[in-house]
């Protein structure tokens, strides 16, 4: 039974993440150097896991560029290439359907299975996200989003809560970490910069933990 605390935790690190993956702004340049990082960092050790390397790097990488829009400008670069226009063809899709479906194409049958499971957790796509919904940035949000509905609803819609945790172990279990490791170890291969090789190892390290606890008996 997992305490109210590695809930938080889990659910902190999963935004996190989420937000790592998703398309680079200053916002998530500054994150690094502000206090914001070491609740990231608190979270990670609260389940008895290393982040702290991860995120050296990622700062040593930055350190080296004399301001943040020239950091920007390196890590867009590098998003673009990585997950949409490398020569053939992206090296690493952020996309379920890539990886699960035989097509290996976007916008396959698992794209629209993940739409479908976000409807019937009563979560629709946010009108700022202009991407598709089996993005590896949504779907880490998304067991976030599972996590915290749980803890909203503990103790007062115990059917509620039985309902977000199903679909959280499902979603892991058959979908989340199936797909993820594929998509991580082409990151971590691919990558020509320090911030998107550590957070591929880092994300992939925190999967096997989640892998492990969600074949663990309820």
């Amino acid at each position: 039974m997992q305490s109210t605390e590695s809930k938080t935790a889990r659910a902190v690190i999963y935004r996190f993440l989420s937000r790592c993956f998703s398309h680079p702004d200053r916002e998530l340049i500054e994150l690094f150097g502000s206090a914001r990082i070491q609740e990231f960092l608190q979270s990670w050790r609260y389940l008895d896991l290393d982040a702290e390397e991860a995120v050296t790097r990622i700062t040593n990488w930055l350190v080296q560029y004399p301001d943040c829009e020239t950091a920007l400008l390196e890590l867009d670069k590098e998003y673009a290439r990585l997950f949409i226009t490398a020569y053939p063809k992206a090296v690493a899709p952020p996309y379920s359907s890539v990886y699960l479906d035989r097509e290996q194409q976007v916008w396959g049958s698992s794209t629209a299975q993940v739409a479908r499971l976000y409807e019937t957790a009563g979560l629709g796509m946010n009108e700022n996200f202009h991407d598709i919904p089996d993005h590896i940035a949504a779907e880490l949000e998304f067991v976030s989003y599972l996590i915290l509905e749980q803890q909203e609803h503990n103790g007062n819609e115990a059917d509620k809560t039985r309902e977000m945790a199903s679909i959280e172990r499902k979603f892991l279990k058959e979908h989340l970490c199936k797909w993820a490791p594929l998509f991580l170890g082409r990151v971590g291969e691919y990558s020509k910069i320090d911030f998107y090789s550590a957070i591929a190892r880092l994300t992939q390290k925190f999967i096997d933990y989640e892998s492990k606890l969600a074949q663990t008996p309820e």
